[in-house]
């Protein structure tokens, strides 16, 4: 998937008869799909250290925790426990020490 996880909602209004596509980005912190509103005044969040959206959940916004660094764990810890990477609003449910530990910088 191409940084920012790009793509686009198509549904079938029925009252109007009309197919409607819209825009989305993937958030690379909780992996949630945004449809985005065309809209919209502010300015949308990147996170400069991995270089991706990120959506406006204030732990998505505060804290670099990619997603894909979370599944990489989770296949690395694979039989060592219950490993749930992250809660309903995107906080993380694990320690990040587990995560730190393994960067190789």
């Amino acid at each position: 998937m191409p940084k920012g996880g790009r793509g686009y909602l198509m549904y079938h209004d029925q009252v109007s008869g009309k197919l409607i596509e819209l825009p989305t980005l993937t958030c690379a912190h909780c992996n949630r799909v945004v449809v985005l509103n065309k809209d919209r005044q502010r300015q949308r969040n990147w996170c400069m250290k991995c270089d991706a959206y990120v959506c406006d959940l204030r732990v998505c916004v505060t804290d670099c925790n990619p997603f894909q660094q979370s599944i990489d764990l989770a296949i690395e810890l694979d039989g060592k426990g219950d490993f749930l990477p992250r809660g309903y609003n995107g906080e993380l449910l694990f320690d990040p020490k587990l995560r730190d530990e393994r960067k190789p910088y």
